[in-house]
């Protein structure tokens, strides 16, 4: 039993392809956590302005959902080995210019915007051609057992990176920061260098990229279960909001300050990296559809249940258990995605999905922010949960075809 539920490590140990990815991948992760202290520390640093911290955040945040869109299309006409690594080298290089510009006796604030806005625009690019190459470097059986890896990695860069970059900073400054990620970004070119030829084998046609990335739509909306599995992303768009009210709800409802909220933070956060590491069975679920629908009605019961809670050990176990359920929606949602969408839509669909994942924590920050000046934080946590998990249920009882879909999936018709 402990073999059936300890993470599957075959795809690195089976496919040396997939581990130089999975190697520069966790780097990059790295590298942007590391970015993700850095920047707002020198903006603000450089001005004592918040507006400024928020500006710089924004353009990144933009460009990386022009990255995404971007990325899509290009990982559907071109070679995706290619793309990765003309993407990582020239964020390597957005990287250098940073740390250039941060050892300048008067470093620019319009060079910090610009090169901000740069790096996202390439992780977007090349976030999206490694998850649209990942098909083909691992076995059809194994696309869970990627998804669960590259979750972990994602989990714990998340915990630690930012805790990495704040230290380097506070030693040496923002400048070797920037250049210890340029150095780590950088570095790994050699890895993605000795990857195969990842061409798709029938690369898009469109000449319009605003058609291609409409078409890519078109195929979203037209399949049952890719359709489906973006209509459920939505309600965790609302969701993701509701660290918004986290402060608030740790004083009014915990009576409880910043260390407080510091828990509730890295609560779901354990909870995903347990289920991750836990998530060996997910690859050998005969109804992964059924699982991922099961986990997701979980997920917003838990959330509508934090919202009653009155003291913070109750609060943080709540969380942990929403981030292990949440963990392992995520995981069972990679694998169907990938198993069921046709190799010449890959790029685009993985765009589309990275790009709701990021946009939507944004979206629903800005509802739970408005949901906040009239609610208590505790109300307002409960209703988030309560409506999102009755509509999550009722997606479960109208999607037939998620239901039922398996990770080996028959070709659809047309």
């Amino acid at each position: 039993m402990l073999r059936r539920l300890v993470i599957d490590v075959g795809p690195l140990r089976d496919s040396r392809p997939f581990r130089n990815v999975f190697v520069a991948r966790t780097v990059s992760v790295f590298g942007i956590g590391m970015l993700a202290v850095a920047i707002p520390v020198q903006v603000y640093g450089l001005t004592g302005s918040t507006a400024h911290v928020g500006g710089v955040s924004a353009a990144e945040g933009l460009a990386l959902l022009a990255g995404f869109l971007w990325g899509g299309v290009l990982a559907d006409r071109h070679d995706r080995r290619r793309l990765m690594l003309r993407a990582r080298a020239a964020a390597g290089i957005g990287f250098l210019l940073l740390a250039v510009n941060a050892f300048l006796p008067s470093p620019s604030l319009a060079a910090l915007y610009l090169l901000a806005a740069w790096d996202g625009l390439m992780t977007g690019v090349s976030i999206t051609a490694l998850l649209a190459a990942t098909p083909a470097l691992v076995a059809p059986d194994k696309l869970v057992a990627a998804g669960a890896l590259n979750a972990l990695t994602v989990r714990l860069g998340s915990m630690a990176s930012p805790a990495l970059g704040g230290l380097v900073v506070s030693a040496f400054g923002v400048g070797w920061n920037y250049a210890a990620a340029a150095a780590g970004t950088l570095g790994t070119l050699g890895l993605l260098t000795g990857l195969p030829r990842l061409k798709p084998e029938a690369a898009s046609t469109e000449a319009d990229p605003l058609k291609a990335v409409w078409n890519g739509f078109r195929f979203v909306a037209s399949h049952k279960v890719v359709g489906s599995l973006m209509l459920l992303g939505l309600l965790f768009m609302v969701a993701g909001g509701v660290p918004v009210l986290m402060p608030a709800f740790a004083s009014r409802s915990l009576d409880g300050g910043a260390a407080t909220v510091g828990l509730l933070f890295a609560a779901p956060a354990c909870g995903a990296v347990l289920a991750s590491l836990t998530s060996g069975w997910a690859g050998r679920a005969r109804t992964p559809g059924l699982a991922l629908l099961a986990a997701s009605v979980s997920g917003f019961v838990a959330l509508a249940c934090l919202g009653l809670a009155r003291h913070p050990a109750l609060a943080v176990a709540i969380l942990f258990v929403y981030g292990f359920v949440q963990s392992v929606e995520e995981i069972l949602r990679y694998g169907l995605i990938q198993s069921h969408t046709p190799d010449s839509h890959l790029g685009r669909v993985n765009a589309l999905w990275s790009a709701q994942e990021t946009g939507g924590g944004a979206v629903g920050s800005l509802g739970a922010g408005a949901l906040g000046r009239y609610l208590a934080p505790g109300a307002a946590i409960v209703l988030y949960g309560t409506v999102s998990a009755v509509l999550a249920l009722a997606l479960a009882l109208t999607l037939t075809g998620l239901r039922t879909a398996t990770l080996r999936p028959e070709p659809e018709p047309g």
